[in-house]
């Protein structure tokens, strides 16, 4: 066996995390006593709820720790059929599935709905995992980029999506981020229904990845899909327990919602390679969405959003893009391309833009190369705000000395 027929080629092409790259300047820069700003992971910070909290310990005391059913605890699958207000959609448990964290719900839907070289699309800038994990399924992951380039936000509309399902007749479904990881825009309503009408009308899966669906601000309401007759065979919603909850991506849980026989394919297929989660961690989101969802957090974030657009940098080099969901702000950087750092290194990338915001202040971002989009930054702003305040005054330094 030759040395390179020794990893699969499916997964010997994906390329190591930049943001963890990044961190190893960070944690360099925190070992010789100098400040870090980490705008680079998207976590929630603060304090897990005490219900939350309490109803793990309760699980673990109790000792509610065996295997349970694949597909997840029943009551939290009825939970979150309630929690997404579906019980009255025609949806019951059996097409639920609790899953090890969202990642683990998208990965069962490759795998149950694709055979090898079927076509997934995505939207214009997709989140990191998904071209790995469709790969992975030996599915064909394929951007779809809109036709009016950027200045619609990077958003999909129904004649992008027409348009390469023309061109790619063994596409298997469309996967949509909304709010979209990473640009921090919302599909509104009728743009969601264009595109899952295209879908039903083309018998390709609708696949909504709504990870972010509580947290909109300006008094703004999720959009939710047409659940009906026509739209349930086609439409799969992911969702999950990280981001709309303080401290809460390590509990490792997340869900889907999907026509029966997906869903039963899913249960299926994970019975065989994790089966259902952590017990006591499933009884923990269990108390989290069974509570009329709380505020705070959202108004948190909403205020640091607004601290953010009043001290983000303002030379013309750097345009922020306005932030109507999630707590992610995008920064298109191409007027930063050609400029030089202090120390020589010529900026031909959102790579060197972000490598050098760190080098230089401490500043950890996300590069845009991550998720499709050369010539962008996405900075989370889920962060205290006496760091958000230190960390855009270090951002605009860094930008300033670029000459």
């Amino acid at each position: 066996m030759l040395d390179g027929e020794r990893v699969s080629p499916k997964i010997g092409k994906f390329r190591p995390s930049a943001t963890l790259l990044l961190k190893a300047v960070a944690g360099e820069r925190r070992a010789e006593g100098k400040p870090v700003f980490d705008f680079g992971l998207g976590e929630t910070k603060g304090s897990l709820a005490p219900h939350v909290r309490e109803a793990f310990l309760r699980a673990i005391s109790t000792e509610q720790t065996m295997y349970g059913d694949p597909a997840g605890l029943p009551e939290l699958r009825q939970a979150v059929l309630a929690w997404l207000g579906l019980e009255r959609a025609g949806y019951g448990v059996e097409n639920v599935i609790v899953t090890n964290g969202a990642k683990q719900s998208l990965f069962n839907v490759f795998l149950a709905v694709c055979n090898p070289a079927d076509c997934v699309l995505f939207d214009a800038a997709p989140w990191v995992s998904y071209q790995p994990l469709a790969s992975a399924a030996y599915a064909f992951p394929v951007m779809v980029v809109p036709r009016a380039g950027a200045g619609n936000r990077l958003k999909v509309t129904a004649d992008d999506l027409r348009r390469n399902l023309d061109l790619r007749p063994h596409a298997k479904l469309f996967l949509l981020n909304n709010p979209v990881n990473p640009t921090g825009q919302l599909y509104d309503a009728d743009e969601t229904e264009a595109l899952l009408a295209v879908c039903v009308e083309r018998r390709v899966y609708f696949v909504l990845d709504r990870l972010y669906w509580r947290l909109l601000f300006d008094g703004r309401s999720f959009p939710e899909p047409r659940v009906d007759d026509q739209t349930r065979p086609w439409l799969i919603q992911v969702d999950g327990m990280s981001k709309n909850f303080r401290r809460a991506g390590g509990l490792r849980i997340g869900w889907s919602v999907a026509p029966s026989d997906v869903a039963r394919a899913m249960a299926n297929l994970q019975s065989h390679y994790t089966s259902g989660p952590s017990t006591p961690a499933q009884h923990a989101s269990l108390a989290a969405i069974s509570r009329p969802y709380q505020g705070g957090l959202r108004e948190e974030l909403e205020s640091n959003r607004d601290l953010l657009a009043r001290l983000g940098p303002k030379p013309p080099r750097v345009e922020i893009w306005p932030t109507p969901a999630s707590f992610y702000s995008f920064w298109d950087v191409r007027g930063c391309f050609g400029l030089k750092a202090p120390d020589g290194v010529e900026m031909r990338s959102s790579d060197d833009v972000a490598a050098w915001l760190a080098r230089s202040e401490g500043v950890i971002t996300a590069s845009g190369s991550a998720f499709e989009q050369e010539g962008y930054l996405r900075l989370s702003f889920a962060v205290p705000p006496e760091e958000l305040l230190e960390g855009m005054e270090a951002a605009r330094r860094a930008i300033a000395a670029l000459g």
